[in-house]
């Protein structure tokens, strides 16, 4: 039996998904399909930033805000005290990004950078995009992938 939980993790929310669990009864059970995804979904899907959070310099990422959920105040209270805020979107990246909750009103994409403070190259960049595939609602792209929708 599969299940999820929703997570804030440095202000961004992370939905992971977990291993069996066998005392959770069938009807309790949560598939994110059919039970997550229709409360969250976008009435009007875009890939347009609404803003984003960059932390280039201290880790190596900067967070694209996309989904309509995240006003100017949302996106500036998620970066305050981390990285520093735009309305613009985040430099372009080679490593490419995991992109949560497509068409959701919390999508954004992480992206990844090859420099910064905690360069993400080779074997560290391969486990970060496992980790990024290892959970139904995420998938990594790059940056050629969004200009193709």
């Amino acid at each position: 039996m599969k299940y999820l939980a929703l997570l804030f993790v440095t202000g961004t929310l992370i939905i992971s998904g977990a291993g069996c669990a066998a005392d959770v009864p069938d009807s309790q059970n949560i598939n994110y399909t059919e039970d997550v995804l229709p409360l969250i979904e976008e009435t009007k899907p875009t890939v347009a930033v609404r803003g984003s959070c960059n932390v280039i310099a201290a880790s190596s990422h900067c967070e694209d805000y996309i989904g309509s959920m995240w006003t100017e105040e949302q996106m500036k209270l998620q970066c305050e005290g981390t990285g520093t805020w735009s309305a613009d979107a985040c430099p372009y990246s080679d490593n490419g990004g995991c992109r949560v909750g497509k068409e959701t009103i919390v999508e954004n994409i992480l992206w990844s950078y090859p420099y910064g403070g905690s360069p993400m190259t080779g074997e560290e960049l391969g486990y970060e995009i496992q980790a990024c595939e290892a959970l139904e609602p995420t998938a990594w792209v790059m940056p050629d992938d969004l200009l193709r929708e």
